[in-house]
């Protein structure tokens, strides 16, 4: 519990029923700042012989009256209170100010002015941490010791302490102690914080536990790679490495005492591009620091920089060779540097297609796994320094066949009388080129290594023998497709017409001559010839002509007769009238 004084002054013209409240005594006890508190509240009762009794007026973080505070057990502000001079106020929040008031009133309800007002701080303490550094850690020189702080109101500032004496006060954030231990002995020390708020709550810290040393000896140092007498190109790298009785704060790195790196870690790698230094000797050295300002050198290293800054010189050609896969596109470099190439890069349209790290250079495409169309191949030639040469272009083309021809159109005559026939037409077509042309009479497929294939259409076809027959016509491409066939029925025919019978009857002034015809087939066409000039033509296997013929005149006749295939049976014999 806390206590507190409070006293009342009373107004003269309220009604003179009420003295002065002389004290007040308040009681304050907390848990924690989850928890609520209570207020004890005491006065010196009021004499009056018609005192009915007193309010309690309270109100939370701030002073202004009238208070109306609200939060507790009891209710809002006020709380009426019987005739008794005391009074506890429960449930109040301890993360809140808060502020009190009494009045007394008599039995006509008239109500004396507030008393003196008492404030009552909030009780939560702040929180506070060290950071850093962290406990056992050894120190020397200046040290910053960091700590964070925060409170339900406001931090007014943090007490840092050593061995729990008070060694600085910091008002702002960030709270940070710069301690000096060059002055200090050696030996252990603990530090803490306390942090405090506007109503004096005090939150204390963890504490740190630091050895402090004192270094007397310069601290050594090491340069571990590269080793002395070494030939470097390219980029290297370079560690380093010290030791210290307390602690290495800083290496460096020197080339010809030049500065080249300088890192804060223990042991340090850098990677030195020796390109930027000069071919020849160089010495590399190195530095460490440690926190007393002592500096340790290293013995100096020897090495010999010899970079490379000529190109690989090269060229691509290309041929058929035997490949991983058979016989191939194959595609060559010739390759040569300054001191040796180490590899070469075959790119396919851009991209890197193949790497070769030995003689013979050879890039192999695979053209039956590539999309057909123009491709391009580049190579570029690299040595041990990283120098890259380029080639020449070289193109080609990708044309996979991937179905066989079609064979388009193919036409005979539909009857003859030789079994040599006339190729009307035979078209063919495929997605690449159609290579080879054959006319078999038979309907299986022919093999693409099968006799009797040309490079051109053929332009006639002899069969084995007459009759009806059907011709296949068929194409080929490079890549063995055989096209499926076309067939054509043909009819040969080598039997001529027969003429049959024929007769002669002569009249008074003129001559009838009857015809008739057979064929093995049908006769399709007659004629009949009169001193050589046509007179009749008919499709039917017979006729009749009637005819004038002159006295004592002698006449040629000719009987022709046709069938399909174009074979023909013609018969001449002489006519005269007597």
């Amino acid at each position: 519990m806390n206590s507190a004084h409070l006293t009342n002054r009373m107004n003269p013209n309220a009604k003179r029923f009420c003295n002065a409240l002389l004290a007040l005594f308040i009681l304050l006890g907390t848990c924690t700042s989850c928890l609520a508190s209570s207020v004890t509240l005491q006065w010196e009762p009021e004499t009056a012989a018609d005192l009915a009794g007193y309010k309690v007026y309270y109100s939370v973080n701030s002073p202004e009256v009238p208070f109306a505070g609200t939060g507790a057990s009891e209710g809002a502000s006020p709380i009426s209170i019987t005739n008794v001079s005391s009074a506890t106020i429960t449930g109040l929040d301890p993360e809140q100010a808060h502020y009190f008031a009494v009045t007394a009133y008599n039995t006509s309800g008239v109500e004396s002015p507030y008393s003196n007002i008492l404030q009552i701080p909030e009780l939560v303490p702040p929180a506070v941490e060290i950071t850093s550094p962290v406990t056992a850690s050894q120190a020397s020189g200046t040290v910053s010791i960091n700590a964070i702080a925060s409170d339900n109101v406001e931090v007014s500032g943090v007490r840092f302490l050593v061995n729990g004496v008070l060694a600085t006060t910091v008002s702002d954030a960030p709270y940070l102690f710069s301690w000096d231990t060059s002055m200090l002995p050696a030996g252990s020390y603990t530090i803490s914080a306390e942090a405090f708020d506007t109503a004096d709550n005090v939150g204390k810290s963890n504490q740190v536990t630091l050895l402090v040393l004192k270094d007397g000896q310069d601290p050594v140092a090491s340069l571990d790679s590269p080793s002395n007498g070494a030939t470097l190109s390219g980029t290297v790298q370079v560690t380093a490495s010290a030791s210290d009785d307390v602690a290495v704060t800083k290496v460096e790195i020197y080339l010809d005492e030049t500065l080249l790196f300088a890192g804060n870690g223990n042991p340090v790698a850098f990677n030195w591009h020796t390109e930027a230094a000069a071919n020849g000797s160089h010495t590399l050295s190195v530095k460490a620091y440690d926190e007393a300002g002592h500096i340790g050198h290293s013995s100096k290293v020897a090495v010999n920089v010899m970079n490379d800054t000529v190109a690989p010189v090269l060229s691509i050609a290309s041929s058929v060779k035997t490949g991983p896969t058979g016989q191939s596109l194959t595609i060559s470099a010739s390759a040569s540097d300054n001191v040796a190439v180490t590899k070469v890069e075959f790119y396919l349209n851009g991209a890197v297609a193949a790497t070769s790290t030995s003689t013979p250079y050879d890039f192999y495409p695979n053209s039956a796994t590539m999309a057909n169309g123009a491709y391009t191949v580049t190579a570029k030639a690299y040595d041990a320094a990283g120098n890259a040469g380029q080639s020449n272009d070289l193109t080609f083309n990708v044309s996979n066949d991937s179905s066989a021809p079609t064979v388009n159109s193919f036409s005979m005559p539909a009857t003859t009388n030789s079994t040599s026939v006339a190729v009307s037409s035979f078209g063919c077509s495929d997605d690449v080129a159609v290579t080879g042309y054959l006319i078999t009479e038979s309907a299986g497929t022919p093999a693409a290594s099968a006799a009797g294939w040309s490079a051109t259409a053929p332009i006639s076809f002899t069969f084995a023998g007459t009759g009806s027959r059907t011709a296949y016509a068929w194409a080929k491409d490079a890549a063995g497709h055989v096209s499926a066939g076309r067939a054509v029925p043909v009819l040969i025919d080598t039997v001529l017409p027969v003429i049959s019978s024929m007769s002669l009857a002569s009249g008074s002034s003129n001559v009838t001559l009857k015809v008739a015809a057979t064929d093995n087939i049908a006769v399709i066409k007659m004629e009949l010839y009169v001193d050589a000039s046509l007179q009749l033509e008919t499709s039917a296997a017979s006729f009749t002509y009637v005819w004038a013929v002159a006295y004592k005149k002698s006449q040629s006749i000719t009987v022709k007769v046709y069938d399909a295939a174009g074979n023909v049976r013609s018969q001449t014999f002489r006519v005269s009238k007597i």
